[in-house]
C-alpha cells in the first residue's frame, strides 16, 4: 500500500502542473504529493517558491509522516500474590496511538481497586495492586489510530523463585 502525504508549499505558483519530479515526488497546484515516503523521511524542509515577478519566497516545510501503530516493547511478567505487578505495551504512532487492554477476550477496565490503566503518548501500562489468583493469565495490547492498528500478547504469570530470569 502506498502512503501519501500533501504539504501546502507554493503560495505564488503560477503553473497548474509541474512533471514529476522523479523519487516520488508530484507537485500539483500548491500541493506536494510524496508517494512511498517512510517514517524516517520525516523532517523540515526549506520551500523556494519564485513567480518570476516578486522576488523569490523561502519558507521552512515540517514534513510528518503518518503511520499505523507498530507495537515495539511487550514482555511477559512474573506477578507475586498480594503484591504490585506491571504489563507494559509501547507502541510507535503518527498520529498517536489509543490504548486498550484485554483479557480472554474481554475489554478491561477499572472496575476496582486491583487494577488500573495508565496510559501515556507512546505507551500503556497495566497496573495490578494486590495481585490475586484471578489476575493470572494471558492479557492482549491494542494499539489504534486512524490509519490502522496492532496487537499483542503477553501473560502475568505467578511468580516462582525458579522464573527468575530478568
Amino acid at each position: 500500500m502506498s502512503q501519501k502525504l500533501y504539504v501546502c508549499i507554493a503560495l505564488f505558483i503560477e503553473t497548474e502542473r509541474v512533471s514529476d519530479w522523479g523519487n516520488g515526488l508530484m507537485s500539483e497546484g500548491e500541493f506536494l504529493d510524496i508517494t512511498e515516503i517512510r517514517r524516517q523521511q520525516a523532517q523540515d524542509f526549506e520551500c523556494i517558491t519564485n513567480n518570476g515577478v516578486a522576488p523569490p519566497d523561502t519558507r521552512r516545510v515540517k514534513v510528518t509522516v503518518n503511520y499505523a501503530p507498530m507495537i515495539t516493547d511487550v514482555k511477559n511478567m512474573p506477578g507475586q500474590l498480594g503484591k504490585t505487578a506491571v504489563l507494559r505495551c509501547e507502541a510507535m504512532a503518527v498520529p498517536t496511538a489509543m490504548f486498550e487492554w484485554y483479557k480472554d477476550d474481554r475489554r478491561l477496565v477499572e472496575n476496582d481497586s486491583t487494577l488500573k490503566i495508565k496510559n501515556e503518548k507512546t505507551r500503556s501500562l497495566l497496573l495490578f495492586n494486590n495481585v490475586t489468583d484471578k489476575h493470572f493469565g494471558n492479557y492482549t495490547c491494542f494499539a489504534s489510530n486512524p490509519l490502522g492498528a496492532s496487537n499483542a500478547s503477553m501473560l502475568l504469570f505467578p511468580f516462582t523463585p525458579h522464573n527468575l530470569w530478568f
